[in-house]
């Protein structure tokens, strides 16, 4: 398979930056929800969000993977 570069969105590398912010700060949770598109449960990593009036709302940041990583994707490596 031919070798493919793809340059990371600035997006991809703020939310990247939020992420590990969140898990420096202990905001940063495995949360649970449905797939709209299939209504099947998924696994969510989340930045948990502390608001003004104390309640909290997950910030989806990204979908755990399904089944064998390696059988889903191309070596980013190579």
């Amino acid at each position: 398979m031919p070798k493919t570069t793809r340059k990371l969105r600035k997006g991809d590398r703020t939310n990247f930056g939020t992420l590990l912010r969140a898990a420096s700060d202990g905001a940063l949770a495995l949360v649970s929800a449905i797939r709209k598109a299939d209504q099947q449960p998924v696994a969510l990593v989340c930045a948990m969000q502390h608001n003004p009036d104390d309640s909290i709302t997950p910030v989806p940041f990204a979908v755990m993977v399904e089944g064998n990583p390696f059988d889903l994707f191309a070596d980013p490596t190579i």
